[in-house]
Order: structure tokens, then sequence, then C-alpha cells
């Protein structure tokens, strides 16, 4: 069961060529353009700092790993808990009882579908997890720096090139250049996972690769040298950091963190971006009680040495990713219907 948004009835902020009669497209200005300075440098600077740590320190960033990936993933639950509320924000409508109750549902069935799915065929399920999360990590890169740089928002086949070099170098080059952590964790979810062809993940390296470098040609040549630099930058987080170190940091400070930017800049009920502060206090007002329950369920697994009991929560969090990219999903084609594009 998907999630739907209704016909959009404001114009987004940063969107593209609009519809007749909407006003034209353009980047962030004022306070929130500070705000987005803010949180895109938050996330390089993170990046850089690791990447100068794991040079100095190899073995305390390998021995901080762990707790650098859980870090991560606590600052990045809120940009999840609020999903059920995007339908509303993505329009500017006030939020009521019964349109939350179907959009809940629809996402508890996605969810539990997911779910059923990875535990009836755990090990082709969980490939076809990678693949849509690379999808979704390719994406909303894309989205992010085009609304920042008031462009249209990209169509799905559009600036598909750095989208699926983003996608590859968060979930190939991990997975394929740290094997001895990535396969043994997803063998947990999905049993055989861990007798991947050696030779699967070299051309899986060597793809990531090509598309790196097409990508950062085609963003230089297309002037968008700022957005290059950043390719390579997260090129160089996940092939020279260990995994769980390096998507701590991109998860928590730089793909969360960007997309709780969109969020905190959606327009209000009138049609217009919101101050910082409102935005803010909208998103965490959202955010807080079901962030609160994550954390608290992480907490108790991650407190058990019990291995049955982490691999439910892998499982578990492979199940409840499905409904957060179909959310996603449905919040870029609102802008884009916003925005007059397709």
């Amino acid at each position: 069961m998907a999630v739907h948004l209704p016909p959009p009835r404001v114009h987004a902020p940063g969107a593209g060529v609009p519809g007749p009669g909407a006003s034209p497209a353009r980047a962030p200005r004022g306070g929130p353009a500070r705000f987005a300075t803010a949180v895109r440098a938050a996330g390089v600077v993170g990046v850089v700092a690791l990447l100068v740590a794991d040079a100095v320190a190899p073995a305390a960033v390998a021995g901080a790993g762990g707790a650098l990936a859980l870090v991560g993933i606590v600052l990045g639950i809120p940009h999840g808990a609020v999903d059920h509320l995007v339908p509303f924000w993505a329009h500017g409508r006030r939020v009521q009882a019964g349109p939350l109750a179907r959009g809940l549902a629809g996402y508890v069935a996605t969810g539990a579908a997911a779910l059923a799915a990875v535990l009836l065929a755990p090990l082709p399920v969980t490939w076809l997890f990678l693949l849509v999360s690379a999808v979704h990590f390719g994406r909303g890169e894309v989205v992010v720096q085009a609304e920042l740089a008031g462009r249209r928002p990209p169509g799905r086949l559009h600036d598909a090139l750095p989208a699926a070099a983003h996608g590859a170098v968060v979930v190939a080059l991990p997975l394929a250049l740290h094997r001895d952590v990535s396969l043994r964790v997803l063998d947990r979810v999905a049993p055989g996972f861990a007798a991947t062809s050696g030779a699967l993940l070299d051309a899986l390296v060597v793809a990531t690769a090509v598309l790196v470098l097409a990508a950062v040609a085609g963003l230089l040549a297309a002037r968008r040298a700022g957005e290059a630099a950043e390719l390579a930058l997260l090129a160089l987080l996940f092939a020279l950091v260990p995994a769980t170190a390096a998507f701590g940091v991109y998860f928590g400070l730089w793909h969360a963190a960007r997309h709780t930017l969109r969020l905190v800049l959606l327009p209000g009920a009138d049609g217009q971006v919101p101050a910082v502060g409102a935005g803010l206090r909208r998103y965490a007002y959202g955010a807080v009680l079901p962030s609160l329950a994550a954390v608290l369920l992480l907490w108790a697994v991650s407190a058990t040495a019990n291995p049955s009991v982490l691999a439910a929560a892998l499982v578990t969090l492979v199940a409840l990713t499905a409904p957060h990219l179909v959310v996603v999903d449905a919040l870029d084609r609102a802008v884009r219907s916003a925005a007059g594009t397709r």
C-alpha cells in the first residue's frame, strides 16, 4: 500500500520552472539561506574531520566505528520520525485526524509488507533494499542540490548520472571495500550474504569509480563545481574510512540533515516559507515523541549481545526503510508538481 499525496496547492521553495501564474524558482534567501549554508557546511566539516582523524589515528577511528554509527543513526532518526506529517507539510495543510490515520495505516501496511518480504526471501530482498537505498541516497542529494541552487527539481531521469554516482558511493563502496564488516552485518539479515562473490564486489568498485569520474566531469562541465567537490569528498570518505564510521557521519550530519533542511523550509498553510525558527519548531514538535520512542528502542537493542535480537533489529530497520522511501518519493513528486515540472 503506497503513500499518496494529493494534488499540491502551493508553490514549493527553491522549485524550478513554475506553471502559469506561479512565481519563478529561486534559491533560499535571508535566514533560510544562512540556515541552508550552515547545514551544508556541517556535513562537509564532519566528513573532512573524519578523513583527517582517520589519516592521523586510523586505529582510533576504527575502534570508534560502532559508536559513530550509533550516534549517526540517533541523529538521523528524527528525519524519518515525521514521515506521517510530510503529506500535510508538503501542501501547507493543517493536520487532520482522518487523513493522518489513513496515512499511518498506509505507512504501517508498507512496512509490514516489506517485513514479510525480507522474512520470506531475505537474500534477494536485501539486495533489492541496497539497490533502492542507493537510488534514495542519490536522488536525495541531487534534489537538495537543485533546490538550494534554485534549479527546477530534477525528474527521475534528470541528473541521473550524479544521482547514480552518489548512490553507488554510499552503498557500493562500503559494501565492497570494507567487505569484512559489511558482509558479516548483512549476513545477519540475509543468511548467505557473506558468501557474495568477491568478483562481484570488485566489479561494484570499478563501476562506482567510473560513475564518479563521469559525474564529476559532467558537473564541472555544467559549472557545478561545488557539487562535484562534494561528490569527490564523499567518494574519499567511503573509500578510505571504515564503513561504520563513514556511514555514521554521513547519515547523521549529511543525508538526514539535508532532508531535515527540506522539511524545515516547506511552506506553511499561508503558502510562505516559514522563518527558520518557526520551521524548526514545527519539525521538533512533530519529531520529538516518535524519535524518543525510536531511541529508547535502539538503546534496548544495543544493550543486548544476543545475536538473534540484533538480527531482528536489522530486519526491522530494513522493513521500516520501505515506507520512508515511499514518503520521500511522494514528497519529491509533490515538489515537482508544485513547480509545474514532470
